[in-house]
C-alpha cells in the first residue's frame, strides 16, 4: 500500500506543473486549448536530446519549458494572428508538433537508459523520499509564480480576458497580446512536466502525450471539487493534490485489476463525477452565503 501512495505522490507532482499550466488556459483565460498532447511530447523530447548532448538534468528541464513554449507560440499565432479558431487551432499545432518532435527525436522515442545527465534523484536505485521533496520543490515554486503572476496588472489583464474578452477591449487592453502569453506560458509549464516524465522514466516517445489533455482535465476538475472557492492561491492548492489524488484513484484500480485499457473509462468516468459535484457546488452556494476573495 506504501508503494501505490509513493507512486501516486511522484506522479501527481509530476504532472501538477501541467495543470497549473492547463488552469491558466481553460480556467483563467476561458480557452480549451488542445495544444497540450503535442507540447508535452516537445519538452519531453527536448529535455532528452540535451541531456544527450551533455547537458546537465536541471538545465534540461528549462529546455524542455522552451520546448513547451514554444509549442503555445504556435498555436497562438495562428488563433490571434491568422484568425483560426481556439480549438481548431490547437489541433493544427498538435498535427506540425506530431511532426517536429519525431524529426526532433530522429525517430519515436528517445531512451536515457545509462545517461549520466538526468537528475541525481531520477537515478536508480530511487529515494522515493528525495524525490517527492524535489518534485515537491519544483511544484510549490510554480504554485507560487503563478499565484503572483495573476495578481499582477497583466494577470488582471489575463483574468478580464477571460471573463469577458469584449469588455476588456473595450478598457484598451490588448487581448491578443494577453492570449498569446497565456497559451504560451501555458504550454511551457507543460512541457516541464513532459521534461521532468522523460528523465523520471528514462526515456521519451512519441506517444507519451495521447490523451495527456484528457488526464489533466480530469486532475483539474477533481481538484476543483475539493474546495469550491475562487481565491487563487486556494485553487492551486487544490488541483495539486487533485493532480495527486488522480493518480491515486488510477492505481488503486490497477491494483484491484483492472486493466490499462480501462484507464480511459475510469478517467471519464472521474470526469463526470468532478463535473457534477462542482456544478453542485456552485447551486449550493448560489443559494448561500458565498465570499470570493481575489
Amino acid at each position: 500500500m506504501i508503494d501505490i501512495f509513493n507512486t501516486s505522490i511522484e506522479l501527481g507532482l509530476l504532472y501538477a506543473p501541467a495543470v497549473l499550466g492547463v488552469f491558466l488556459t481553460f480556467r483563467i483565460l476561458n480557452f480549451p486549448d488542445l495544444t497540450v498532447d503535442g507540447s508535452f511530447v516537445s519538452g519531453a523530447a527536448a529535455s532528452a536530446i540535451a541531456i544527450r548532448y551533455g547537458i546537465p538534468g536541471i538545465p534540461a528541464l528549462g529546455i524542455g519549458f522552451i520546448a513547451g513554449l514554444l509549442g503555445g507560440c504556435l498555436t497562438a499565432f495562428l488563433h490571434t494572428r491568422l484568425k483560426i479558431g481556439k480549438i481548431l487551432s490547437g489541433i493544427l499545432s498538435v498535427s506540425m508538433l506530431y511532426t517536429i518532435n519525431l524529426r526532433l527525436m530522429r525517430g519515436p522515442n528517445v531512451s536515457l537508459l545509462n545517461e549520466g545527465g538526468i537528475i541525481g534523484f531520477f537515478s536508480a536505485p530511487m529515494n522515493h523520499l528525495l524525490v517527492i521533496i524535489f518534485l515537491l520543490l519544483i511544484v510549490i515554486l510554480t504554485k507560487l509564480f503563478i499565484d503572483w503572476f495573476l495578481q499582477t496588472e497583466f494577470g488582471l489583464f489575463l483574468r478580464a480576458t477571460g471573463d469577458n474578452e469584449s469588455t476588456a477591449k473595450s478598457f484598451s487592453i490588448n487581448t491578443n497580446v494577453t492570449k498569446f502569453i497565456a497559451i504560451s506560458l501555458s504550454n511551457g509549464l507543460v512541457g516541464l512536466s513532459g521534461a521532468l516524465i522523460a528523465q523520471f522514466q528514462g526515456f521519451a516517445d512519441i506517444n507519451m502525450g495521447v490523451g495527456s489533455v484528457v488526464l489533466i482535465l480530469a486532475a483539474l476538475m477533481l481538484g476543483e471539487t475539493i474546495i469550491y472557492n475562487n481565491k487563487v492561491s486556494t485553487t492551486t492548492l487544490t488541483i495539486i493534490v487533485g493532480s495527486i489524488l488522480y493518480q491515486l484513484i488510477i492505481n488503486i484500480a490497477l491494483r484491484l485489476g483492472l486493466g490499462g485499457s480501462d484507464l480511459k473509462f475510469i478517467t471519464a468516468v472521474i470526469v463526470i463525477t468532478a463535473l457534477v459535484m462542482g456544478n453542485n457546488k456552485k447551486k449550493i452556494s448560489f443559494y448561500g452565503k458565498k465570499i470570493f476573495n481575489n
